[in-house]
């Protein structure tokens, strides 16, 4: 089984990077063969949304993981669902019981309104089997449990 995992580059000024791609490139060694990493994509719901639909045609992965920053958050947030105007996608993946094994991530509602959602949207419509995940900042406190959550839901 390939997992297509995404982040999104920095997108504003005071960020130096992007917690989303500096956590996949925290496990980019270690799955060399189940994952294919598109880091680093563009702060643009057309841009980024074309890139990824572009990799999912050409690599034909069997499950899609989308990541981004959520500066005002402080665990993993499992995103169940994106809206376009008045459409709603959800994701099949039974999130509840993918919690029940994290430690540090719970189900959100709400995948922000912003690029994230938009993409989310877009992905679903064309890889049903995807999730988005909204990553916190990262400290020296929370990063290795947050590393562990996200192992678990790669290895699931």
């Amino acid at each position: 089984m390939t997992i297509l995992l995404t982040s999104f580059a920095p997108w504003l000024c005071h960020h130096r990077s992007n917690s989303s791609d500096d956590l996949l490139a925290s496990i980019q060694d270690n799955y060399p063969q189940k994952l294919l990493f598109l880091r680093q994509l563009p702060v643009n719901t057309h841009r980024a949304s074309e890139r990824v639909i572009k990799a999912i045609q050409d690599k034909k992965p069997d499950f899609v993981i989308c990541c981004g920053m959520a500066e005002n958050r402080y665990r993993l947030s499992l995103e169940s669902q994106a809206r376009s105007s008045t459409k709603k996608l959800f994701t099949p993946i039974p999130l509840k019981d993918f919690v029940k094994e994290l430690a540090y991530s719970y189900i959100s509602d709400n995948a922000g309104q912003f690029v994230c959602e938009e993409l989310y949207f877009q992905i679903l419509k064309h890889h049903p089997r995807a999730l988005f995940v909204h990553v916190p900042l990262l400290t020296d406190k929370n990063f290795a449990i947050i590393q562990r959550d996200f192992q678990k839901i790669i290895s699931k």
